[in-house]
C-alpha cells in the first residue's frame, strides 16, 4: 500500500443512509454502473471495465467479452480469465449457481487467480461536483473474502474496507466530491484472505451537481 495516499476512512453502514444532501443536489447528468454495462464496448461511456497486476501498476482494459452463464455477460482479460472480470445480470431475477448469487441490482466483480484486483473505472466527463452512492456486498455463501477499494486517480484511496460475509451490504455516501474533467474513480476488488469465493456485489450510482 506505499503506492497510495490514505484518504479520511468513511465508516460503513449497514442501514439506512440520510438523502437529504441528495435531495438537495441539482442534478444535471445520472450515471449508474448496472444500468449502463455494456458488452459491446469498452471503455463504455463514462465506465471501464479492466485490472491492475498488482498495486501501483497500470490500468489494463479487458479485451474480452460474452456470456459466462447463461443469463449473465462480461468483460474480462483474454490472456487471464475470467476471473478477473465484471459481470452483468442480463435478466431480472437473481441468477445462482454453486455458492455464488448474482443479483441483478450489482455488477459481479471478481480478483484474478494471481491476484489481479479486478477494476471497475469510472472517468468524469467534465470538470464538477459529484455525488456517490455506493453499495457492495459479498456474493457467494461459501465465505468471500475480499478487500473492496475506492481509488480516485489511482493514487488516493478514498475507501478501504473488507468484504467477508455474504449478502451484507455496505454502502459509501461520502460528501460531494470535485473532480476535474478526465480524473477516474476505480471500485477495486482485491483478495483477501483467499482467492476463492471472492465473487462480490458493486452497485454504483453518481449524480452531478448542476452547475451555478
Amino acid at each position: 500500500m506505499q503506492y497510495f495516499k490514505i484518504a479520511t476512512l468513511i465508516v460503513l453502514s449497514f442501514g439506512l443512509v440520510p438523502q437529504r444532501s441528495v435531495a438537495q443536489a441539482q442534478k444535471t447528468a445520472q450515471f449508474d454502473a448496472v444500468r449502463d454495462f455494456s458488452a459491446q464496448s469498452n471503455p463504455n461511456g463514462t465506465w471501464s471495465y479492466g485490472y491492475v497486476t498488482s498495486w501501483g501498476t497500470p490500468f489494463i482494459l479487458d479485451d474480452s467479452s460474452g456470456s459466462t452463464w447463461p443469463g449473465i455477460s462480461a468483460w474480462w482479460p483474454s490472456q487471464l480469465g475470467p476471473p478477473p472480470d465484471v459481470s452483468h445480470n442480463d435478466t431480472k431475477k437473481q441468477i445462482c449457481d454453486e455458492t455464488w448469487c448474482i443479483p441483478p441490482k450489482f455488477l459481479h466483480l471478481h480478483p484474478g487467480p494471481n491476484y489481479e484486483i479486478d477494476v471497475l473505472r469510472w472517468t468524469a466527463p467534465d470538470s464538477g461536483t459529484y455525488v456517490f452512492r455506493v453499495k457492495f456486498e459479498g456474493l457467494d455463501w461459501a465465505g468471500p473474502s475480499t478487500i473492496f477499494y475506492i481509488v480516485q486517480d489511482s493514487q488516493e484511496v478514498l475507501l478501504q474496507a473488507p468484504v467477508d460475509t455474504y449478502k451484507q451490504v455496505a454502502k459509501w455516501n461520502p460528501k460531494p466530491i470535485k473532480l476535474t474533467q478526465g480524473e477516474t474513480i476505480d471500485f477495486m476488488v482485491a483478495v483477501g484472505d483467499h482467492y476463492w469465493c471472492d465473487s462480490t456485489g458493486v452497485a454504483v450510482r453518481i449524480s452531478e451537481r448542476q452547475k451555478q
